[in-house]
């Protein structure tokens, strides 16, 4: 079980959830989340604000974290090491962004937080291929926000 927090409903308060991730698929990365921002775009998810949220949702895609499990056909990763994870979780890996080093231009991306759980907990899952090492030794705790009691006060 994942413990997080998850609005029940479109501008519903953040309250304390679990949830069964599944198995871990071969190519994905399990994330021990260290820190979680914020940002309108959560806000926004929260909302349904797009008309594209489901719920429960568990928002937060600007994820600081570990590496606590990698699928069998990971390979450059490593458990333990410091990444981060951003707005997607997937691509499409043929299409001519992504080949060219735009991933983010990829017209099939998966959210992080679109039709699946966030950083707003414990553990958070992506495919590895979006998942960016970050460099040794950098501070990263001084890039969270207090994200639930904020949320929370709005």
């Amino acid at each position: 079980m994942i413990k997080a927090y998850a609005a029940l409903e479109a501008k519903g308060k953040l309250t304390a959830w679990e949830y069964e991730p599944g198995e871990l698929g071969r190519h994905d990365v399990e994330i021990d989340v260290d820190y979680c921002g914020i940002c309108h775009s959560d806000l926004s998810m929260l909302h349904n604000e797009w008309g594209m949220s489901s719920f429960p949702l568990v928002a937060g895609h600007e994820v600081v974290g570990r590496i606590a499990a990698l699928g069998a056909d990971v390979k450059h990763l490593q458990q333990g090491q410091v990444v981060g994870l951003g707005w997607h979780s997937d691509y499409c890996k043929v299409c001519s962004s992504c080949g060219s080093g735009d991933q983010n231009l990829c017209s099939t991306a998966e959210g992080t937080i679109v039709g699946r759980h966030g950083g707003f907990a414990e553990k958070v899952r992506a495919n590895a291929s979006a998942v960016i090492p970050l460099p040794k030794g950098m501070d990263t705790k001084n890039c969270r926000p207090t994200v639930l009691w904020w949320y929370n006060r709005v």
